[in-house]
């Protein structure tokens, strides 16, 4: 079976995206960003797309036939990506309550 990507050690994430042409200027906020983005969108498709998704792309992967266990593992895997967007939210709003109130003469805060 070949290697599967490397997307749990950051700095194989790093070389990649520089591989793909991320300036070395934007590689921290893109790793940042991708902590977030990717269990966003595994929660945000479902455990039924997901498993659309992946059964879609089995012949072009050259996956074999494991219904059962991918459907196992996507269950896990989107309740995590779900439990990482809570736990988000949850120290998010913990941050915001933390901070004093803004009177109004500061500058602009991004969000």
């Amino acid at each position: 079976m070949p290697k599967r990507p490397e997307i749990l050690n950051q700095q194989a994430l790093e070389e990649a995206l520089r591989r793909v042409g991320c300036p070395d200027s934007c590689i921290a906020p893109t790793v940042s960003n991708y902590r977030l983005f990717v269990p966003l969108v595994l929660a945000a498709l479902g455990r039924e797309r997901v498993y659309d998704i992946v059964r879609e792309a089995r012949g072009d992967l050259g996956l074999g036939q494991q219904n059962a266990a991918w459907r196992a593992s996507i269950k896990h895997i989107v309740a995590w990506a779900e439990a990482e967007i809570d736990s988000y939210k949850q120290r998010r709003d913990l941050e915001t309550l933390a901070e004093p109130a803004d009177d109004g003469a500061g500058q602009l805060k991004l969000l």
